[in-house]
C-alpha cells in the first residue's frame, strides 16, 4: 500500500501553504507514540528482542542501531523524533509515520491509537482524520463511522469497494473523484448482489434493487427510486461506469456525498438483511 505522501503525491511539494502541520500537533502525536513504545517497562528490553519499530525506522531511512542498551534505544528515539517531528517544511512526514506505525499494530490497538490520534487532530484543528489506518481529508465523525462500518463488515467484496472509494477520494494532490464515485456505488451493488444472490451480467444495481423485496428486504419506494437515479448518474451514456471521456471534473463534494450516502445505504441494507435472517 502506498503511504500518505506517495498516495497524495506530496514529495518535494512544500509550497502549498494550506498543507501544514504545527509543531504542537507533531509533538502531541509523538508523545502518544513515545508513551506506547518507549515510556514503559519491558522485561525483554536489551535482551535481543526487537519490534517492528526498527524495521519502520530502516524503511524511513532513519539512523538506527540495535537497541541492546538503554542509550541505544534512546538514540533511536531521538533520531526518529528528528525525522518525524523536527521535519521543518516536510509537513506530511508525521502522517506517513502515523500510517506506518498503525500498520504494525493489531486491530484493537490500532483502533485505540487511532482514537487518540484523532482526538489530537480534532483539538489541533487539523484538516485530516484517521480511518482504517489511513490519514484522509476531514470527514465528520458520523460519516467516518458509516464508512468504517462498511469497510469492517463481514462482506469482503462490499468493504473492498468502499475502501477503494476512500483511497481514491483521499488522494489530496490528484484525487480520482470519478472512480471514487464508481467504487462507492459498486459497494451498494455488491451488497444488493449478496442479498439477492445475483451474479453475472444481470447483476446490476438497477436489477438487484428490484429483487430486494423478493428476498424479504422491503425499502420505501422513494428510497429505491433515489438509488436508481444515483445509479443512473453513474451509468448513463456519459456516466462513469461507461468510461466516457465526457464525464470529467467530478467535484469533491459529489464524490464525498456518494461515498457517505452509499455507506449509509449499505449499512441500512445490512441491518435489514440481518433482521430477515433472524
Amino acid at each position: 500500500m502506498e503511504y500518505f505522501s506517495v498516495r497524495n503525491k506530496l514529495i518535494n511539494d512544500n509550497h502549498n501553504q494550506l498543507n501544514k502541520t504545527s509543531m504542537t500537533l507533531r509533538e502531541r502525536i509523538w508523545a502518544v507514540f513515545y508513551k506506547e513504545e518507549y515510556d514503559v517497562y519491558d522485561p525483554l528490553e536489551y535482551s535481543g528482542y526487537t519490534t517492528g519499530i526498527e524495521d519502520m525506522m530502516i524503511e524511513m531511512g532513519v539512523q538506527y542501531e540495535f537497541p541492546n542498551t538503554r542509550n541505544a534505544k534512546n538514540r533511536n528515539a531521538d533520531n526518529l523524533h528528528k525525522c518525524v517531528v523536527q521535519c521543518g517544511a516536510i509537513w506530511y512526514r508525521i502522517y506517513d509515520f502515523v500510517e506506518k506505525y498503525l500498520r504494525l499494530k493489531d486491530k484493537d490497538t490500532q483502533k485505540r491509537l487511532s482514537s487518540e490520534f484523532n482526538r489530537i487532530l480534532v483539538e489541533e484543528v487539523a484538516s485530516y482524520r484517521i480511518l482504517n489506518g489511513l490519514v484522509v481529508p476531514i470527514i465528520s465523525e458520523g460519516e467516518l463511522n458509516a464508512i468504517s462500518e462498511v469497510i469492517e463488515s463481514e462482506y469482503e467484496s462490499v468493504g473492498r469497494h468502499m475502501k477503494k472509494a476512500l483511497e481514491l477520494y483521499s488522494d489530496r494532490h490528484k484525487p480520482d473523484y470519478e472512480n471514487s464515485v464508481k467504487e462507492s456505488i459498486s459497494a451498494v451493488e455488491a451488497m444488493c448482489c449478496i442479498i439477492t444472490g445475483s451474479d453475472g451480467g444481470t447483476a446490476t444495481l438497477g436489477n438487484t434493487l428490484k429483487k430486494l423485496k423478493e428476498c424479504g428486504v422491503i425499502i420505501h419506494p422513494a428510497m429505491e427510486n433515489a438509488f436508481k437515479q444515483l445509479y443512473g448518474y453513474t451509468s448513463d451514456s456519459g456516466g462513469i461506469r461507461h468510461g466516457s471521456i465526457e464525464f470529467v471534473d467530478v467535484p469533491s463534494e459529489d464524490a464525498k456525498y456518494m461515498m457517505v450516502s452509499c455507506a449509509s445505504f449499505v449499512n441500512y441494507l445490512m441491518e435489514k438483511w440481518i433482521k430477515v435472517n433472524n
